[in-house]
């Protein structure tokens, strides 16, 4: 199975092409599924933890 090679997510919906905004989406689906798995909420430091990688796999693209 091949991934990535159609058009971006973030390209087609609007909502998407604020990386800021995206990025808080992404850590609250991951957050809330967690939580579903049965793991404790984020504190704040991994939240920014988090984030940060975001940030650094997003500058890569």
């Amino acid at each position: 199975m091949t991934f990535g090679t159609g058009t971006r997510l973030r390209q087609i919906s609007p909502a998407l092409r604020n990386e800021d905004a995206r990025h808080q989406m992404i850590l609250r689906c991951v957050e809330n599924n967690s939580v579903i798995e049965g793991l404790p909420r984020f504190t704040k430091k991994m939240k920014q933890e988090c984030l940060q990688d975001l940030k650094e796999i997003a500058s890569k693209h």
